[in-house]
């Protein structure tokens, strides 16, 4: 009788709204699990970096500085598959929403389940909830840390915020707008006290989960790096706006700021700051926008390094705008995954598209824009465009009779991951860029050199050769 009433109290109507935030979340992401492991050359390397740590025994990071609380996670499930590791990913993208909820449900926000609904469906997050990427954990494990920011309870907070760096290791950074949240003026003891309450779990937690990488390679691992000359601004800026909120986002972004302004205007700008605690939200969701935005003109590769400022996006314009214009600013947010779309006609790495798109170039590629089709929809075709390339290629490489190096580039991860499985052509090597040393190397010993599309262009950009 007593476990019957704990179960009815479980499912009373105070946790219906956030059941059904996790359940409509989770079910969105089922359709689009099942191709593979992703669009992202990175999403493979996780797995391909899973597959050798649980060969050898020894933690390998898919790349450094390694997302080692993930990738050790997929080490321990290989063999299950993608629709596994990429449902994991389904899996922490519902509860990162539940958590939103959740602080905004403790700040007393009144569209709060409008508001996560939008962060769901925001196309970089819906996306990358969809194939394996650290992304999403990482989000995941920044807003429980949140959570429990405000419920005071800041060792708990301090482990959530570890396991977030150990996913990646910008989210450090939000150590700082968390102290901006618990900041005591005058009172430079108690600071003190509530900083190592959050930051020796924290570090003690990020020190547990770099260990296997600092006992391979040192301090040196702390680093990141790119691979190819700074890309056009016009795609850096496309990444950060476009590949983030989607076209119907921007839209509304605009439309929003441009009432903010209007509001402003006739308004005192703190008016917005009903409490204290208010204002330090406020201010510290700035100072992520600031922190991560400059975090992403460093290395500005993937729309999916600005998924750590959505939720506060989202949250400042609920303290600025009325409830009307906020739900249709969220309305907007969750429709920009579904129609509009924008990206590449490429034959092996391109999205399909109707036949009312609109195809044009910029920056050197031909893109589309499809009214009638959203980005989750080609994300998925571009998957399934690049697994079916790979596919053939494998199928092809297994004619080859003579002594030969395949440079593989972007696809190289995907390339070794489908093969695990399959029996290899002892006459073929796989490569992913090398230097002119060992290209001359493999000539040497009688070896034809054969790049994959575009690969020999970017093999030059890696080693900056003519």
């Amino acid at each position: 009788m007593q476990a019957q009433n704990m179960n009815m109290n479980f499912f009373n109507k105070k946790h219906l709204p956030f059941i059904t935030l996790f359940l409509i979340v989770f079910i969105s992401r089922i359709p689009f699990l099942s191709a593979g492991y992703g669009i992202e050359e990175d999403s493979w390397g996780i797995a391909l970096a899973a597959f050798h740590t649980k060969l050898s025994g020894i933690y390998e990071p898919s790349r450094l500085p390694g997302h080692p609380v993930q990738e050790l996670i997929y080490s321990a499930l290989w063999g299950a598959g993608p629709v596994v590791f990429n449902g994991l990913c389904a899996f922490f993208s519902a509860v990162g929403v539940v958590f939103f909820a959740l602080i905004l449900k403790h700040l007393s926000f009144k569209n709060f389940f409008y508001a996560s609904l939008a962060f769901a469906f925001v196309p970089v997050y819906y996306i990358s909830s969809t194939y394996t990427i650290d992304f999403v954990w990482t989000q995941a494990f920044i807003l429980i840390s949140f959570y429990y920011l405000l419920k005071n309870k800041l060792i708990v907070c301090g482990i959530f915020l570890g396991l977030a760096i150990g996913c990646r290791i910008t989210s450090g950074a939000m150590l700082l707008p968390f102290m901006i949240i618990i900041w005591q003026n005058n009172h430079p003891k108690q600071n003190i006290i509530l900083l190592l309450k959050i930051a020796a779990p924290m570090a003690l937690v990020t020190i547990i989960a770099y260990a296997p990488i600092i006992q391979q390679f040192g301090l040196s691992f702390f680093m990141y790096y790119d691979q190819f000359p700074y890309p056009p601004l016009s795609k850096v800026l496309y990444k950060m706006t476009l590949g983030v909120f989607g076209v119907i986002g921007v839209i509304a972004i605009g439309i929003a700021l441009l009432a903010i302004v209007l509001k402003i205007k006739n308004q005192n700008f703190g008016a917005a700051f009903e409490n204290k605690l208010d204002k330090k939200i406020i201010i510290a969701s700035f100072v992520i926008l600031v922190l991560y935005t400059i975090s992403y003109f460093r290395l500005p590769q993937k729309s999916g390094y600005m998924i750590s400022i959505i939720p506060f996006v989202i949250l400042l314009f609920g303290y600025y705008l009325n409830s009307k214009n906020f739900k249709l600013v969220c309305t907007a947010f969750i429709l920009s995954s579904f129609i509009c779309s924008i990206n590449l006609t490429d034959k092996l790495r391109g999205a399909s598209y109707s036949k009312y798109a609109v195809v044009f170039n910029t920056s050197g590629q031909e893109l589309f824009f499809d009214p009638f089709s959203g980005p989750i929809f080609s994300d998925y075709s571009k998957r399934k465009q690049k697994m079916k390339f790979t596919e053939d290629l494998i199928r092809k490489t297994n004619t080859i009779k003579t002594k030969t190096v395949i440079i593989a580039g972007w696809w190289y991860n995907e390339v070794m991951v489908e093969m695990i499985a399959k029996n290899k052509n002892k006459f073929v090597t796989f490569e992913s860029y090398i230097d002119a040393s060992k290209i001359s190397k493999y000539v040497a010993e009688g070896f034809e050199i054969v790049y994959l599309p575009e690969q020999k262009l970017y093999n030059e950009l890696m080693y900056k050769s003519k």
